[in-house]
């Protein structure tokens, strides 16, 4: 439904309002803001209208309004204005790509962090699977008499120390039979067979045990399968419970429970894979105990394509134009860095 400007200015106005003090607001608040000049009564016809039209809510005959779902949809569709994010947590975030982080859940959990101290809120992140990736290499490095380290780097590099009598000539030709069979290879391509032709040609042509050569395997094989269900990273759970609308002791234990319950979250978060920044709004949320919270998302990407998803949950009356502002600055960030780290530049 469209507004006129009158009423999209004094909208605007009560959602910055309410989303500041968490109070209903009155016409006499919205009155002193000097860019509407516009009287109270002016202003409280408008307000009735605004309540009609299912954008405001008042919660009491003699109290202010507060926004509806539908307000704060619109508001977030139309009016909120752009947040400049300050220049010192740009160069936070800017360090972080220069140092190229090797490892992949460390640049997914600190980028979260970032989010939950940008945005003041709870945020969740997941990290792509595991299942989806590549073996690149495979390395055996002889470092004792006993000990031969094996070396996996897939998006991560990986390491396990082996105990066993191998010598360097024996650590090369297995590292050329492994990652002639393994090498590129993703766990939805590896079956047994590929692990007894292994077998065979390491019983063939080195001198490795079979227990040693059967923990290698077992190594591998846990690296390239483990996780298949995407990692979830939580910051500030906790922060839910400064704001008035969970005061209630009984309510903040609800949601505090749900937001500490990772299976909760991962069916919240890969609920939408849209492009872009989105809002779910209240009642938008398919949990109930959701619908007096907004949820914040947006994707950042790997350059194979996969990739993961970074939300904010707060109250509905949240800073939506600060929360957009920062996921689109981390998103933009984590994909630089991601692009650094699957170059391996």
């Amino acid at each position: 439904m469209d507004l006129s400007e009158r009423k999209r200015k004094i909208l605007q106005a009560i959602i910055d309002e309410y989303i500041g003090t968490a109070e209903p607001v009155g016409s006499r608040a919205i009155s002193k803001k000097e860019n509407l000049g516009l009287s109270s009564a002016t202003i409280r016809n408008e307000m009735a209208d605004l309540e009609e039209m299912g954008y405001l809510v008042q919660p009491h005959t003699s109290a202010g309004r507060i926004p509806s779902d539908a307000g704060y949809r619109f508001y977030v569709n139309s009016l909120m204005s752009n947040y400049k994010i300050g220049m010192e947590a740009v160069a936070q975030l800017q360090a972080l790509l220069k140092t190229r982080v090797s490892q992949l859940e460390k640049i997914i959990k600190y980028a979260a962090a970032i989010a939950s101290n940008l945005t003041e809120y709870t945020t969740v992140a997941t990290a792509p699977s595991v299942n989806d990736s590549q073996i690149r290499k495979i390395d055996l490095v002889n470092i004792s008499s006993h000990t031969v380290m094996l070396i996996v780097v897939t998006r991560e590099v990986k390491s396990r120390a082996i105990n066993t009598e191998i010598d360097e000539k024996n650590c090369e030709v297995l590292s050329r039979i492994l990652n002639s069979k393994l090498a590129g290879k993703k766990s939805s391509d590896i079956n047994f067979e590929m692990f007894e032709e292994i077998r065979e040609e390491t019983e063939k042509n080195t001198s490795l045990d079979s227990k040693a050569l059967a923990e290698m395997i077992r190594f591998v094989y846990d690296i390239i399968t483990e996780d298949s269900e995407t990692e979830i990273y939580v910051n500030n759970a906790k922060s839910i419970l400064h704001y008035p609308e969970y005061s209630n002791v009984d309510k903040a234990e609800k949601i505090l429970s749900f937001l500490e319950d990772k299976e909760n979250l991962r069916k919240i978060i890969e609920t939408d894979n849209a492009e872009g920044i989105k809002a779910k709004i209240g009642k938008e949320n398919d949990f109930e105990i959701l619908q007096d919270c907004s949820l914040v998302s947006v994707n950042y990407s790997l350059r194979n394509g996969s990739g993961g998803r970074l939300a904010v949950i707060g109250p509905k009356r949240m800073n939506y134009s600060k929360v957009f502002a920062s996921l689109d600055l981390i998103s933009n960030e984590i994909d630089k860095i991601l692009g650094y780290y699957m170059d391996g530049s």
